[in-house]
């Protein structure tokens, strides 16, 4: 996040033994550090608040964290915004009149601090970690949030899928240019497994069994536990696509199971690869705009790969629990959703059958007007 201040705390500070007055545990405190969170501007007050939810250097290399290092990367997302409005602010000097003014211009993108309009859901977002920083700081009381209305979280609409021409259309465009095959493939392999953006993205090097051919989601990857699964790689097309992805990450560096299948900079033109850390989001989006234009699908994300997916599998048949297998949790709106399709299918398939059967020549009569 640029314009962040330098970690607040140093273990260099403890005293030996660490006794009560210890400098380098009330700097890691938020109510007895020497400067006050409520005094602080927003981006420092924000990063102690942050630091105060890590572990110290030296520590991080092993699994003992209080967030997910994905939860620490959203968040410094959530202040990057906020920070384009409260970047002068110190906490004490913001109240429920910035916020609601704040919701306001963030959903009009109004004076262009921001590069485009805020959906709904994503300011909610935003706005509940400035809440969360505020009430750290004892500033936010319960009149307060009496008084206040944050926006309400929305379902999402229910993406589109693209159609099974239109499946076809898509890979074949990613295959237009060379340098965009990477695309074709992360495509390919989505399709074949309901795997999401964010579950291709974390996938390491030794989640892709090529031996049992499976591909593991594990806890770094999944939205929460019920979205750990192994999903088997079926279709020489699929395997082939795994394979694909496999080679440009070693050919990029990757040398150990831990390395990441989609390195950090991979879509990137500059070149500042790094195979321990996973490739962003935005790491995809300018090859995969590319790729929209040329195929006129402008609509397409790359979340609407896994829901092309899943409505394939509906499509075909396939039961829930089938599916649910595949894809991880789908939510009860989106199951409701695809056992629709699925149903939709088979009394097609039903009519069908029906048609081609051959005609009954015997004739029942109903039992009241027999002889």
């Amino acid at each position: 996040m640029s314009g962040s201040p330098a970690v607040l705390h140093s273990s260099s500070a403890h005293t030996p033994g660490h006794p009560p007055d210890c400098p380098g545990c009330r700097n890691r405190s938020l109510i007895r550090s020497d400067v006050k969170l409520a005094d602080m501007l927003f981006p420092a007050a924000f990063e102690k608040w942050l630091q105060a939810r890590l572990m110290e250097e030296g520590v991080q290399e092993t699994s003992v964290r209080y967030i997910a290092e994905t939860s620490e990367m959203t968040y410094r997302e959530y202040a990057w915004a906020l920070e384009k409005r409260f970047r002068n602010y110190a906490l004490n000097e913001i109240h429920d009149g910035h916020l609601r003014q704040y919701q306001d211009d963030r959903a009009n993108n109004r004076d262009g601090l921001w590069k485009k309009p805020c959906g709904q859901n994503r300011i909610h977002k935003e706005i509940g970690l400035l809440l969360r920083v505020l009430r750290a700081a004892h500033l936010w009381s319960d009149d307060l949030e009496d008084s206040f209305d944050q926006l309400p979280m929305l379902d999402s609409e229910l993406q589109r899928a693209l159609s099974p021409s239109e499946q076809t259309h898509w890979l074949t465009s990613c295959l237009h240019d060379p340098d965009w095959l990477w695309v074709h493939q992360w495509s390919v392999l989505s399709l074949g497994t309901c795997a999401s953006t964010f579950e291709v993205r974390m996938a390491r090097l030794k989640d892709l069994n090529t031996r049992h051919w499976t591909l593991h989601v594990g806890p770094e990857a999944s939205k929460n536990k019920f979205r750990n699964r192994t999903i088997p790689l079926e279709s020489d097309e699929v395997r082939e696509a795994a394979e694909g992805l496999m080679r440009r990450s070693i050919d990029f560096g990757a040398r150990r199971p831990e390395d990441y299948l989609l390195p950090f900079g991979g879509g990137s033109a500059r070149g500042d690869l790094d195979v321990k850390r996973p490739m962003t989001k935005f790491g995809l989006k300018n090859t995969w705009n590319k790729v929209r234009v040329k195929s006129g699908f402008t609509w397409f994300r790359p979340y609407d790969v896994r829901h092309t997916a899943i409505t394939r599998m509906a499509e075909r048949g396939v039961p829930m629990a089938i599916i649910m297998a595949f894809a991880g949790q789908v939510s009860p709106r989106m199951q409701q959703h695809y056992t629709t399709i699925s149903m939709q299918v088979k009394r097609e398939a039903a009519k069908e059958m029906m048609l081609k059967k051959e005609p009954n020549p015997v004739r029942f009569m109903p039992f009241y007007q027999s002889a």
